[in-house]
């Protein structure tokens, strides 16, 4: 079905709560919302339609992006809502499906649709998500055009509630917190507030801790490409403690740093390594350095504030290492529970009183899930605080 498809990103709405601005046209890390949905969405490759309502085209029209105003319904004056974006795009279009998504979305991810139209199958006129608060996404679906009789049905009543909608066709409704994608992403910026918000919302960070040979190396690899396959941007901090020889023998890089140079630069089209001479460095030296990163990942650090997950091998140490407070998850080969002793570490505090939770190495949708609750819990005044991070993560988030 994928080959009769297309993206719409709905933008027909006033914009009242933001002062009556094109939504589609804010300002996202130089990029216009619009612009920034479209740039992660084009890896679907799929055609791109701009629901724009009654209210003319936006200030910029992306390229390679068709603009479809609301067609009119009988009886009613002016914009009925969603419901008429649906409808317009479907009459406007040959399309079998359509994947739409509110133009005040701008950290969507193209993980969110792909994974939408691969659950798709002909007994469904829709495939939506749910939240880990419950909330049902209707905006953020997959439609087939079967879905049409049930639109044209509500809007020919005068009903233009999306809920009632959605209870007269056949929907599949699939859970981020099963598919492990943060609610995060689906954060509509809707009023000044949250736009305030976005911009000041710093990049979480995650420590990998633990001992010696406890295998902090090897669950961090499977996380990344766990992370990565979820569409999840993890940049990984590592600190030696030796000092390493970063150029190596025999490489003009080397040659350079042999002569004098106090620092070099090795770059192609699509990558560079460098390296400078510069004491006194931590790892929050180099978070500047991944702007574009969902996620800041850490391996050591066990004396940090960062939030952690700690790592334990039962024929390494049974004893944890670092301040309970700051840590979010136990990962043990087993499940077993570690040895926490009378550890003078365990801060005594409400919010940290709780031990936390032990999870079996292999289990990594749990592993997973507390990362995800860690970057939900991003907020502009305490990312990267620990006990933010571990005051949500044992309020359990937002269960399902």
């Amino acid at each position: 079905m994928k080959e009769n498809c297309g993206i719409v990103i709905l933008s027909g709405g006033s914009g009242r709560r933001m002062g009556y601005v094109n939504k589609a046209d804010l300002d996202y890390h130089g990029r216009s919302f619009a612009g920034q949905i479209m740039e992660e969405l084009s890896g679907l490759g799929l055609p791109f339609f701009l629901s724009t309502g009654v209210y003319g085209n936006p200030t910029e029209i992306p390229d390679n992006c068709t603009a479809i105003l609301d067609i009119p319904v009988d009886g009613q004056q002016g914009h009925i809502g969603p419901m008429g974006g649906i409808r317009s795009c479907f009459l406007e279009t040959d399309a079998d499906g359509l994947l739409f998504v509110p133009c005040d979305m701008p950290l969507i991810r193209a993980e969110m649709g792909r994974r939408l139209m691969e659950r798709w199958t002909p007994e469904y006129d829709a495939v939506i998500w749910k939240t880990r608060d419950g909330r049902i996404q209707p905006l953020c679906g997959f439609y087939s055009r079967t879905c049409l009789t049930a639109l044209d049905g509500c809007i020919g009543e005068g009903n233009y509630r999306m809920m009632e909608f959605l209870s007269r066709i056949s929907c599949l409704v699939m859970e981020t917190g099963r598919e492990h994608l943060p609610d995060r992403w689906f954060l509509n910026v809707n009023d000044r507030d949250a736009y305030g918000r976005l911009e000041r919302t710093a990049c979480p960070v995650l420590a990998v801790s633990g001992s010696k040979n406890t295998g902090k190396t090897t669950l961090l690899e499977r996380l990344v490409s766990a992370l990565a396959s979820r569409g999840i941007r993890a940049a990984v901090i590592k600190h030696d403690g030796h000092e390493f020889e970063a150029d190596v023998p025999g490489t003009d890089s080397f040659r350079m740093k042999q002569a004098g140079a106090y620092g070099t630069v090795v770059y192609s089209g699509s990558k560079f390594s460098m390296v400078k001479e510069q004491p006194g460095l931590q790892a929050d030296a180099f978070f500047s350095f991944f702007p574009e990163a969902d996620l800041i990942l850490l391996e050591g650090q066990k004396h940090s504030d960062y939030p952690k997950i700690e790592v334990l091998r039962q024929e390494v140490s049974r004893k944890p290492v670092c301040d309970c407070s700051t840590v979010l998850a136990y990962v043990t080969d087993g499940g077993w529970e570690p040895d926490m002793g009378e550890s003078a570490s365990r801060t005594e505090t409400p919010e940290h009183s709780k031990v936390p939770e032990t999870i079996a190495s292999n289990n990594l949708d749990a592993i997973l899930e507390v990362i995800i609750l860690l970057l939900d819990s991003a907020d502009p005044d305490n990312s990267g605080s620990p006990k933010a991070a571990k005051a949500h993560h044992n309020s359990g988030g937002h269960a399902v």
